[in-house]
């Protein structure tokens, strides 16, 4: 066992979760439109938190159809019990809105530990666009034994694939036929860590697709960005015509718009107004978009839907733009597998050349400020689908010093320790999306928002105003803005001891995390962070200063902080800084991120005294 260990990502000091004693899948093409999908699976669960390993879930629709499925639970003790394809529960994965999308699931539920033994078949119909993800390790502290994946497709089958952590490609090909098989021999558990690599870095994944493809009817080729977007862009060609009578509202619309932006504005104020989104995984596998039409009459859609639509309503205009897919939650897509497995959603970019501009549009949530490149995708990989093809680019990124989140507050403080504050908040950038659509929500809803960004305990707040610049694109750079001024009251703002009062410097904003355990995984920052708090604590009268913290200035590879504070005319202004920016490096140095986390904790959490 311990030449297991020595494979994979770190070791553990307590028994594993669970391990994967053995974990066998293939898939055989059986002609272009056909195949099988094979899983076998023995996992030995030690604790509730390994049974998410065990969890199986099958997905069905009108491609993929469960065949057969048959398992076996075993207990220490000798005892064991059957599981059957009926002890499975069936459940619909489209809003209700598709009857053939589903999922076949079981979770086992027994006294730990015990093996749970299962095999499965699924029948593949109707076209094959990609081969089944083989990912045998599913959570963290889970030990992997072996494990294989074969792909048995017929001979001269073109394919792409990405792997990573497995064993080399070994292929053999005999009576018309190539064999593919990759194979894990011991991998050690994943430990889950804040501020870590992407899993898909560290566990054992193959992802593999043919070139060349039937899918429902159609055909196409994906062997690079170029022949798969072309294929997509086939798809969407009839789906872009819309009603006379919406074309007769958004000229009225737009009628007295000078330029492009406007107009741009105009429709994308309608979207937002008129339309709502729900998932729906409706033709081809959810991958062909519901028309124009369908949307306006139902005033709803998923995002290729409301992408498509928002595209349909500008070509109208005589305005182009780029329908493109994404995955929102990966910057970089995996090389060399350019298909459909590496997107989770589709948007709109509108190009402005006149102001060497492009508009990123949001389709699902037209809330997102007109000219923004949200968090979700500045940065990030994308394909523009558009007639002669995929074109793979990257949306622009903001620097990591852009954003921020300054707070001014001042502190009315009364010699039993309670006090009233006056606070503005501004968040730029990304700290901005949080707060978007803020002023339309209940009281309630704005006091908890607030609440959750301070660690200081409140009686009564009040907020004053609100105010944000998310109609104020004017060119490239644009970055939303939203400025809350509050006031608060607390009865624990300072300690009283005898005839001292010991203010924190800083209860407002939280601090860095940092682990305590040994750190198992490199570290990785993934994005700019920058705080600017300016807190003025007027004194209670007949109180002076005792004591201030020293001033404290940090400066590392990752980020700086600086913490200071100055005394006149009764007043205490503490001003504290904290920049992080992107980074990562090896795990032997987070001891030195640790240090540096403490040490902002440490003065954040710092005292002044004052003494009556």
């Amino acid at each position: 066992m311990l030449s297991l260990l020595s494979c994979g990502v770190g070791m553990l000091a307590q028994v594993p979760d669970a391990v994967v004693l053995s974990h066998e899948e293939s898939f055989v093409l059986q002609s272009p439109v056909s195949g099988r999908h094979t899983v076998k699976a023995s996992i030995l669960v030690n604790n509730k938190d390994g049974l998410s390993q065990a969890e199986v879930g099958i997905y069905g629709d009108a491609f993929e159809s469960l065949a057969s499925f048959s398992g076996e639970i075993v207990s220490p003790s000798g005892g064991h019990r059957k599981v059957r394809q009926k002890d499975l529960e069936t459940f619909s994965v489209s809003s209700g809105l598709v009857g053939d999308n589903q999922l076949s699931y079981y979770r086992p539920s027994e006294s730990y530990p015990f093996t749970f033994t299962y095999e499965y078949t699924v029948q593949y119909k109707n076209g094959v666009i990609v081969f089944p993800a083989f990912t045998p390790v599913q959570a963290e502290k889970v030990l992997l034994e072996k494990a294989s994946f074969t792909l048995d497709v017929p001979e001269g089958t073109e394919l792409i694939s990405f792997v990573s952590n497995v064993g080399p490609e070994q292929v053999t090909t005999a009576k018309g036929r190539s064999v593919y098989t990759w194979q894990v021999n011991g991998f050690a558990p994943v430990v889950i860590e804040h501020s870590m690599p992407s899993l898909t870095e560290l566990v054992p994944v193959v992802m593999t697709a043919p070139v060349q493809f039937k899918y429902s009817g159609t055909e196409g080729r994906q062997g690079n960005w170029r022949e798969y977007g072309s294929w997509l862009y086939s798809l969407q060609k009839d789906a872009g015509t819309i009603p006379p009578t919406l074309l007769a509202r958004l000229r009225e619309l737009t009628q007295d718009c000078p330029d492009t932006v406007s107009k741009v504005r105009a429709v994308y104020q309608y979207l937002r107004d008129n339309t709502r989104y729900i998932n729906i995984s409706l033709g081809l596998g959810g991958l062909k978009p519901m028309t124009a039409t369908q949307v306006y009459d139902t005033g709803y859609g998923d995002c290729k839907a409301l992408s498509n639509y928002m595209q349909a309503m500008l070509r109208a205009l005589d305005i182009p733009s780029d329908y493109y897919i994404i995955h929102t939650d990966r910057a970089d897509l995996y090389p060399g597998f350019s298909t459909v497995g590496q997107m989770n959603h589709a948007m709109l970019a509108v190009p402005l050349p006149e102001r060497k501009d492009t508009l990123f549009l949001e389709c699902t949530n037209p809330a997102y400020p007109l000219g923004y490149r949200h968090s979700d995708a500045a940065g990030h990989q994308v394909v523009l689908i558009k007639p002669e093809g995929g074109e793979l680019v990257r949306i622009g990124r903001y620097p990591d010093t852009l954003g921020h989140t300054r707070l001014h507050t001042r502190v009315n403080l009364a010699a039993d320790g309670s006090a009233d504050l006056q606070m503005v908040r501004n968040m730029y950038l990304d700290d901005a999306e949080g707060y978007i659509d803020f002023s339309k929500r209940s009281f309630e809803e704005q006091s908890r928002k607030l609440a959750s960004a301070m660690k200081l305990y409140y009686k009564n707040l009040k907020i004053n105003s609100i105010k944000d610049n998310f109609d104020a694109y004017d060119g490239p750079g644009y970055c939303p803005e939203v400025d809350v001024d509050y006031r608060l009251e607390t009865n624990v703002y300072a300690t009283v001891g005898g005839d001292r009062l010991f203010v924190p410097l800083n209860p407002i904003s939280r601090g860095l995390y940092y682990q305590k355990s040994a750190r198992v995984n490199d570290l990785v920052l993934q994005g700019g962070f920058n705080m600017d708090d300016t807190i003025e604590v007027t004194l209670p009268e007949g109180y002076g200063i005792e004591s201030l913290p020293e001033d404290l200035v940090l400066e590392t590879d990752w980020g700086r902080f600086e913490s200071r504070c100055r005394v006149g005319d009764g007043v205490v202004t503490v001003r504290q800084r904290l920049q992080l920016h992107r980074f990562r490096t090896d795990k032997s140095r987070y001891g030195e991120y640790k240090d540096f986390a403490k040490k902002v904790n440490k003065a954040m959490d710092a005292k002044f005294v004052l003494r009556k």
